[in-house]
């Protein structure tokens, strides 16, 4: 996982702040059939501050997922926080053996979400079909994260 602030030029343009690159090998370090995986900040004993607000994110899947498990059908990704793991996106399938979603911007209500308490945003992943599927047999696939972001306490003016 990688977390990349977007150059200014691409924020005029997009909006968008920040890129986070997923790959299989994300998705394969996690355990179980659902976990969740702390991408911004990055590093998962960090936090935002309060005061930083979410407007905007979307996914552009470049990779569909795959496993070492053919019977695996479905990997789903949703991204938001500790409180609500799907506030800023909802689940998206993105397995090759689904019906992946190439490009998908965010249908939820809840931007702009501003935190009023320190929090971290988590994409979550949840695979289903086979024996008994696991993340870990991900072996291919890649999705970029797009978000909006915005400090609001650097827009605070001294007094």
């Amino acid at each position: 996982m990688k977390l990349i602030p977007l150059p200014f030029e691409t924020v005029a343009l997009t909006g968008y702040t920040h890129k986070v690159l997923l790959a299989a090998a994300d998705v394969a370090a996690l355990a179980g059939t659902t976990a969740a995986l702390q991408i911004v900040p990055s590093g998962a004993t960090l936090t935002n501050p309060a005061g930083l607000a979410v407007l905007a994110a979307a996914l552009n899947l470049t990779t569909a997922f795959d496993f070492s498990d053919a019977a695996i059908n479905s990997l789903l990704i949703e991204v938001g926080d500790g409180g609500d793991p799907n506030r800023f996106l909802g689940q998206t399938e993105i397995a090759v053996d689904g019906t992946e979603v190439i490009f998908e911007a965010s249908k939820v209500t809840t931007f702009p979400y501003a935190y009023v308490a320190a929090d971290g945003i988590d994409v979550t992943f949840t695979v289903a079909g086979g024996a008994s599927p696991l993340l870990s047999e991900c072996t291919a696939g890649a999705a970029e994260i797009y978000l909006k972001l915005v400090d609001l306490n650097n827009l605070e003016l001294p007094t």
